[in-house]
């Protein structure tokens, strides 16, 4: 699954994107390689071909180093050079360099997070189309021009939020530089950034249709970005009430940033609530399987079944399922993850009366639960005949001839350690023991070539009401929180008990309704950082679970290792693993949550989230660095 990025490929890489009603993709034209700038300014066609290869300025998340495995949310087993080392905290200005530019990242299983240099060479290309249609008057008056000069102006915005959100403050570059340019710049404040993206936005809103169906920025889009922009910059990260002094690596605090957040989310929620232009679908799993779904405001789109050599026209494949792949993995969920997922009683299974039972710890849970991961027993609809619903019991070691008592009298015991590529590496100390199901469409096959989903969408609406959520919030307005938090909770499929609480406690059902409604969509790595709770999130391990079937005399039992609440008194266990005993609050409650059940062995390399706070910021790689003679400004503990 390659991946490789070269100035020629991020041109032809446009024609990853199709259109939404499966006709001939907006994308499926001849794209702008080596053509003259005269040719590409005298024909609206070539023009249109520049500006699609604009839209793959950031890749799609659907990597095998997916931003997923970088926070609590999953983990990736060959992740060593792409995702380990940052989830470990030891990412430095070196190391986040890929291998071709002299780092040791990845060049392919690429977490998204370094974009620097590839965003820069972006903004070279979409600087001069915006400086040359806004000089070329008679252009300007064209409907069609203008409409190119409005995604243009928008790809910026989504450039330099997608920078900001990873670096803090940036160089803002409106000129045209050369290869041969010296690039001695700096970096410009925090504040000044975010005013740049709201100026563009503000431009890019007056220029561009309300919606379509072909994947193109709207003023819809440019109204979700504008929500999503003044959100991170009104968070505490960049709006710190106890550091209120702004620069490059924050913001000048100021209460007013959360009035313009709510005021920025309310605009694209009226589009939906008022307008009808957009609403939730009534399954959870609607959104990634219907092409057409109502959900959606901006999506990157996929080609079906494609043939084609060039990885950007093939279907995501995040899944990579370790039953049709012999062992290759890609993201697989992690048990803090799982953990996170409520009751249908509301509850999180460590509260009293939640109605979690420890012998059959994944049934009546969240149902968004069942959509996103497949637990234990799980069943995937098409796997081109190695379903595991043929021979369930295949996919589980069952160990001979031993109880729980057995395990519990010896904890010497060892379980069997299947550490090779095959269909039982579940069972394996270098897995976390679920497998991904978000993303996942049961009439379609799982090839090397497709995966599942025919889209990502970059913004889709529960986005907005939790965004208008939080900020409302952050003013005071808990009722107004509530209301939107419950309105994702009302989902037909979901229909979750409604949020009641208030203060500390509501805070806290914003959070994990973030955490479980984008799971898995690259939101959280973000989100624990803008909040600045990466600090306790991040320093939970990489945790499993492990199915064992033990027979003895004829009979069967199934036994989960899973958390528990912490008890030192009892010494029912059939492992443990010490030193795996972590505070969780919640709802004004302390509970101890002992992971010393599951298996932490699998990564190499634990979690570790740095004391000093380094990694709340990206570092900018040394290359960069280097080529601005010393005038970018590095980020603090780097």
């Amino acid at each position: 699954m390659k991946r490789i990025i070269t100035i020629l490929t991020v041109v032809l890489a446009a024609a990853a994107i199709v259109s939404c009603n499966k006709e001939k993709g907006f994308l499926d034209k001849t794209p702008l390689d080596k053509l003259t700038e005269e040719a590409v300014f005298s024909s609206i066609g070539l023009a249109e071909a520049h500006v699609n290869s604009f839209y793959v300025v950031l890749p799609d998340p659907y990597q095998e180093g997916n931003i997923g495995c970088i926070s609590d949310e999953g983990f990736f087993r060959y992740g060593g050079s792409s995702t380990r080392y940052i989830a470990s905290g030891t990412m430095n200005p070196d190391n986040i360099m890929y291998m071709n530019e002299g780092g040791s990242a990845h060049n392919t299983r690429t977490t998204i997070l370094n974009i620097w240099n590839r965003s820069y060479q972006f903004l070279r290309n979409m600087n001069r189309f915006i400086n040359t249609i806004e000089a070329d008057t008679g252009k300007k008056g064209d409907k069609n021009w203008n409409r190119l000069l409005g995604e243009t102006y928008f790809l910026r915005a989504w450039t330099y939020t997608n920078l900001i959100e990873r670096y803090a403050g940036v160089p803002i570059i409106k000129d045209i530089y050369t290869l041969s340019d010296e690039f001695s710049v700096r970096r410009d404040k925090f504040d000044d950034c975010v005013d740049f993206i709201l100026e563009d936005l503000a431009k890019a809103e007056n220029l561009l249709p309300e919606k379509n169906a072909a994947g193109r920025a709207t003023r819809d889009a440019a109204l979700a970005l504008h929500s999503r922009v003044t959100l991170i910059a009104a968070s505490p990260l960049f709006n710190d009430p106890d550091k209120p002094e702004g620069g490059i690596f924050r913001g000048t605090y100021s209460r007013d940033k959360w009035q313009r957040a709510y005021d920025a989310a309310k605009a694209i929620v009226d589009r939906a609530d008022i307008d009808g232009a957009y609403r939730m679908e009534d399954t959870y799993d609607a959104f990634w399987k219907n092409v057409d779904s109502k959900e959606n405001i901006w999506c990157k789109f996929f080609v079906a079944n494609s043939s084609s050599d060039d990885n950007y026209t093939k279907k995501a494949q995040l899944l990579y399922s370790v039953v049709y792949f012999n062992g290759w993995t890609s993201m697989e969920p992690t048990q803090a993850m799982v953990s996170d997922y409520e009751m249908i009683t509301g509850k999180k299974w460590f509260e009293e009366d939640s109605g979690y039972d420890p012998e059959h710890p994944f049934r009546n849970r969240d149902p968004r639960f069942y959509k996103s991961v497949a637990a234990p027993f799980s069943l995937y609809g098409n796997m081109k005949g190695n379903s595991y619903s043929e021979d369930v019991l295949e996919l589980y070691l069952l160990w001979k001839d031993k109880t729980r008592d057995d395990f519990s009298k010896d904890r010497t015991s060892k379980m069997p350690d299947y550490t090779a590529k095959g269909k039982h590496l579940w069972h394996a100390s270098t897995t976390t023991g679920y497998e991904l199901n978000k993303w996942y469409i049961p009439t379609s096959p799982i090839t090397e070539a497709e995966t599942g989903s025919l889209l990502y969408p970059w913004f889709r609406l529960p986005e907005f009401y939790l965004n208008l959520a939080e900020a409302a919030y952050m003013l005071g307005e808990e009722e107004t929180c509530r209301n939107y938090i419950n309105k994702i909770r009302d989902r037909a499929d979901v229909m979750m008990p409604h949020v009641t609480e208030s203060g500390e406690a509501l805070w806290d059902r914003l959070v994990n309704e973030r955490r479980i409604e984008f799971a898995f969509e690259t939101m959280r790595y973000f989100d624990l950082r803008r909040w600045k709770m990466a600090d306790f999130y991040e320093n939970i391990p990489f945790a499993g679970t492990q199915t064992m079937l033990l027979e003895k005399g004829g009979v069967t039992d199934t036994v989960y290792r899973m958390p528990r609440l912490y008890d030192p008194s009892k010494n029912d266990r059939i492992y443990y693993e010490e030193g795996a005993v972590y505070e969780y609050k919640w709802l004004g409650k302390t509970y101890k949550i002992d992971y010393g059940d599951c298996p932490l062995g699998m990564s190499p390399t634990q979690k570790y989230f740095p004391e000093d706070g380094r990694n709340y910021l990206m570092p900018i790689p040394r290359n960069e660095i280097t080529k601005s003679k010393g005038t970018i400004e590095q980020n603090p503990g780097y």
